[in-house]
């Protein structure tokens, strides 16, 4: 007998995505302000920043779907990923942010790892996962 939790409304899912994508853009056009790069064992603090967000925004499409099969996780990735270069593509018209191909990168490989994640805890949701 395999035990879960219940999932949250549909709707409460779904706002779970797009609280995560209005947090993303908030937090990528704010100023980012004279403060010293930060870095955690040689890497740009900003590129776990990045990892985590589009990981948590990928998962969260997951479980908003409530299913881990393999065209929901890529559609999920997929739409991650797309979220992050419209990101750096605003980011590019703002004077004190710059775009980068490497943090479309680190999103998608967050994105893929959020997934995976999500592929992982779907048990416990109820979800179907082949």
């Amino acid at each position: 007998m395999t035990r879960s939790l219940p999932p949250a409304p549909r709707p409460l899912r779904y706002a779970g995505v797009a609280a995560c994508a209005v947090v993303i853009l908030y937090a990528s056009v704010l100023e980012p302000g004279d403060g010293a790069a930060t870095t955690l064992f040689g890497v740009g603090a900003t590129v776990y920043l990045h990892f985590l967000a589009y990981g948590g925004l990928a998962g969260a499409i997951g479980y908003a779907r409530l299913a881990a099969d393999g065209r929901t996780l890529a559609a999920a990735a997929g739409t991650a990923t797309l979220f992050g270069v419209i990101v750096e593509l605003v980011q590019g018209t703002i004077s004190y942010r710059t775009m980068s191909a490497f943090d479309v990168v680190v999103n998608g490989v967050g994105g893929v790892a959020g997934t995976l994640l999500w592929r992982g805890l779907a048990p416990l949701f109820g979800a179907e996962r082949p």
